[in-house]
């Protein structure tokens, strides 16, 4: 569950929010709407903890997963939406991370010397994985995606404007796409 609870925000003279309340329960699904500077990013950002209301509290119950997809594309590019899209995953994403350096490293000749330790990281690891049900990961990113109307081309445009929206020509997430980033990261933790 997450709490706002008589939250108050102010960004220079502008007042964004005042005594604001809501409450999000598990499995509810929930838009937000408004014009550029209403605070809709702010108020994610006061979810995820990078930002503090001025007033009030944000709670986070435990062992809730937040997926918060970043306006700033600047660190997307070359990657496909496919890759943002399982980096939102949470913890399962960071240990997919680690299986692949493992990987490189086990066909690395000068970490010969490093084998033994390294392939028995590699099992542990891929126990985890496992148990995350990483070997779907990817799989579900997918299904995702496509029931946003992604083709298959626009998820895996590498290097090109991959996340471009369909009904769109410009190159920054869209919408659509950030839900398929904060949707995937409620998966499986």
């Amino acid at each position: 569950m997450i709490r706002l609870e008589n939250i108050g925000k102010q960004n220079g003279h502008q007042i964004l929010f005042i005594e604001a309340s809501a409450t999000l329960l598990k499995g509810e699904r929930v838009g937000l709407v408004g014009p550029n500077g209403a605070g809709k990013t702010t108020l994610f950002r006061m979810i995820t903890g990078q930002e503090h209301p001025d007033e009030g509290q944000v709670a986070v119950d435990r062992g809730v997963t937040i997926g918060y997809f970043n306006q700033d594309v600047g660190e997307m590019s070359g990657r496909s939406a496919v890759s943002e899209v399982m980096d939102g995953a949470g913890p399962v994403s960071a240990v997919a991370s680690e299986l692949k350096q493992l990987e490189d490293a086990m066909v690395d000749p000068d970490r010969a010397d490093d084998m033994e330790e390294i392939i028995e990281r590699y099992g542990e690891v891929q126990g985890r994985f496992e148990e995350l049900d990483g070997y779907a990961l990817e799989g579900r990113a997918r299904e995702i995606l496509a029931g946003l109307s992604f083709t298959q081309e626009m998820m895996d445009g590498a290097g090109k404007c991959a996340w471009r929206s369909p009904a769109s020509s410009s190159c920054a997430p869209t919408p659509c796409f950030s839900t398929s980033r904060a949707t995937i990261s409620t998966w499986k933790a």
